[in-house]
């Protein structure tokens, strides 16, 4: 049977972190070493998005050209999924030239087909460089909850989709001016003529997971509407019709056509430049989409109009996508310093931790949070302790009693019946939801024959019978080898190098004369002769004692009040990035609310809530006094985003729940100079470390001397 396995094309401006691999990338490898285990046909396709504005913005900061910042996200991405052992058939670029070619063929037929339509919009100018400018070109404040750095798109504080003509007091970010706003002339993708099309498919997709479904219906409902298909950038695919020489095509559009474009390289470079057709022609192949939560309406929506406009390419068999993994609660964010890439975990964990971890804590039904001690407290107390503590107490009671595993039917017992049954029902259940993609439910059932076969082993207690009946211990410990025989042919979709290393020490000859491939679940034909080894796992031993416990955040100052009741303080109001905070300070002596609004703060956001004077402090910002002057921390990079967790040299937060007031006079935080520069530190284990944000320091904004206390 031929599978069509399309990943979402990751976005090469940035590191790929724990998220990304858990939103679409880990499930979808397991999924098709599965299917491969079963004898069937894959083509597994992703590649790198190269397109769009974040990477010209990125481009246009650095003085360099886009195409130099994707080639150094595509080559970094390639790196990770080979350390992560997650293999695609061909990993492409939208940069490609016969991606380019693809993408104007659909362009084409959409264009003569009367699919495209010319409107005028509304775009923001940029007067200073003379060219309209993108939504993500333009920031201001949020008109909804007055967030001063509100992208043209988005607000980051609030989640509202936005307008650029939406933002109070709007402003180009390479240059600061106000943008004009201005018509222009753009062509437009007919969708809503695919509605009742696309509602009729749906309604035979009753399988598919109910966030998907529910996603996607409500979308829908809401009335599919026209959507512009170019875009007034100059990085992209051009667009072929004349009159759009100084415009490209949008993104959104070319990005999708990237799965035929790959499979039509691949098909090329292996020398079968048909290949890639039966994958989208013929009706027999299924082919799965595999993409988090945020990619759903263009895999179950405008990609699938996309291929119907064409006409003849498959719609979508199954398409999968899971919820967000979160990092203590909060969005993976390299730039806010919020959590650790891929590559910076797998400096200190071996990928076959990391893949179990990631699996067994895939977000399917709903967000899942990542930690290091959680990772560490799974692989040794799941992975470890049951799965590689088991197979090495068999495999090195065979070879050290030098018994001879033997399965002899004549002498089976209920117990070998019922463990027998059991691995079957394992077996089974498997198989079952890894063709749903249900992965985590797939690790359960491995987990669960896990521990069936740990009770199987020590009732069987080898270790009596080989004095009292060694012809049933041999029989005993033969199931047993069977057992962790198909426990890790089970396993190896999930961490495949350890998996083969499994096979290798209890000595299966189904594994010597076939490789992996699922009749390893199978009793019949196993023979086993166990070699000596090591125990198959190292435990872990990653975290290190944390002291720090102070939670501390960037925060922006954005109202500044006069408490009504006090005449030294004020009522601030700071963005906290994720939320508004309102805290209570004393600087009414030290600064006008004028040179208070704008500046970035360190704010303690783990103090208890407190009411000062009748008005409510929902913590503290911190700020430098040494008897003469009291200044506010100021970080050494002003672009750090309200949100990015401040940590204590390498130290990141490591407590929960709230401290009080006390508690916070234990910090030991003062300025000291270094090489004639301020910085603020902190003291912990008799360390003296700087407070630090994405690697930016702190000093003062106003000059305190060397010494000075911190509160």
């Amino acid at each position: 049977m031929k599978i069509l396995v399309n990943c979402a094309l990751p976005y090469a401006n940035g590191p790929l972190h724990p998220g990304h691999i858990a939103g679409a990338y880990l499930n979808a490898d397991i999924f098709v070493r599965y299917q491969r285990m079963r004898g069937n046909n894959v083509l597994f396709v992703s590649g790198s998005d190269e397109h769009g504005t974040p990477i010209t913005i990125t481009a246009e900061k650095e003085k360099v050209d886009p195409y130099v910042i994707s080639s150094r996200f595509h080559e970094e991405h390639l790196e990770t999924f080979r350390n992560l052992d997650i293999n695609f058939d061909i990993f492409s670029r939208t940069t490609y030239p016969e991606h380019s070619e693809t993408v104007k063929e659909f362009f084409m037929h959409f264009y003569r087909n009367g699919l495209l339509k010319e409107r005028m919009m509304v775009s923001p100018f940029c007067p200073t460089d003379g060219r309209f400018m993108p939504d993500r070109y333009i920031e201001g404040t949020c008109p909804y909850c007055g967030y001063t750095q509100a992208r043209g798109d988005q607000c980051d504080n609030c989640g509202r989709t936005l307008d650029p003509q939406e933002l109070i007091e709007p402003r180009c970010i390479l240059h600061g001016t106000p943008p004009e706003f201005r018509e222009t002339k753009h062509l437009f993708f007919q969708l809503e003529e695919f509605q009742d099309q696309l509602l009729e498919w749906l309604d035979t997709k009753t399988f598919w997971k109910p966030n998907v479904m529910a996603f996607t219906r409500n979308f829908i409902k809401s009335g599919l509407k026209e959507r512009p298909i170019t875009r007034d950038i100059g990085w992209g695919v051009r667009v072929p019709v004349e009159g759009y020489e100084d415009k490209r095509i949008y993104v959104w559009f070319e990005a999708l056509i990237g799965y035929v474009s790959g499979a039509r390289i691949y098909s090329r470079e292996t020398g079968q430049d048909d290949y890639w057709k039966d994958f989208y022609f013929n009706p027999e192949v299924k082919n799965y989409y595999f993409m988090g939560k945020d990619n759903i309406p263009f895999h179950t929506i405008i990609w699938p109009a996309m291929l119907m406009a064409m006409g003849k390419y498959n719609l979508p068999y199954l398409v999968t996508a899971n919820e967000y993994m979160n990092f203590k609660g909060l969005k993976f964010s390299k730039s806010r310093g919020i959590g650790y890439t891929v590559n910076e975990i797998l400096k200190l964990v071996d990928r076959d931790y990391v893949r179990f971890y990631l699996a067994f804590n895939l977000p399917e039904g709903g967000d899942s949070d990542f930690s290091l001690e959680d990772l560490q407290n799974r692989v040794n107390t799941e992975l470890i302790d049951k799965y590689g503590n088991l197979v090495h107490r068999i495999t090195s009671f065979v070879v050290n009693s030098q018994i001879v595993p033997e399965f002899n039917v004549e002498i089976m017992d209920e117990t070998d019946r019922t463990i027998l049954s059991q691995a079957a029902d394992a077996a089974a259940n498997f198989s079952h939801h890894v063709e749903a993609v249900e992965i985590k439910k797939a690790l359960s059932s491995w987990l669960e024959l896990v521990r069936q076969s740990n009770s199987y082993f020590n009732d069987s207690a080898p270790w009596t019978l080989k004095k009292t009946d060694p012809k049933r211990c041999s029989h005993k410990l033969h199931i047993s080898l069977y057992l962790i025989q198909a426990l890790s042919a089970m396993a190896y979709p999930f961490i495949p190098s350890s998996s083969v290393g499994m096979l290798t020490t209890m000595g299966s000859k189904k594994f010597r004369e076939n490789g992996i491939n699922w009749d390893l679940t199978e009793l019949a034909g196993s023979e086993f002769t166990p070699v000596k080894s090591d125990p198959p796992f190292r435990k872990l031993d990653i975290i290190k004692g944390n002291p720090n416990f102070l939670d501390l955040k960037i925060g922006e100052i954005v109202d500044v009040k006069n408490h009504p009741s006090a005449d030294r303080l004020y009522i601030i109001r700071v963005n906290m990035g994720y939320r508004s905070a309102q805290v209570v300070a004393g600087l009414r002596q030290h600064y006008s609310p004028d040179q208070l609004l704008g500046r970035k703060i360190i704010i303690v956001d783990n103090l208890k809530w407190s009411k000062i004077r009748g008005e409510e402090s929902q913590g503290m910002l911190l700020a430098a006094d040494d008897g003469k002057t009291v200044s506010l921390l100021s970080p050494g990079d002003t672009a750090v985003k309200p949100g990015t967790p401040v940590k204590i040299g390498d130290y990141e937060y490591n407590t929960s729940g709230k401290i009080d007031i006390d508690k916070l006079k234990e910090a030991k935080l003062h300025i000291e100079e270094v090489d004639g520069t301020r910085r603020a530190v902190a003291v912990l284990d008799n360390e003296i470390l700087p407070l630090n944000a994405s690697g930016a320091l702190f000093s003062s904004y106003e000059e305190v001397s060397s010494g000075a206390t911190v509160r």
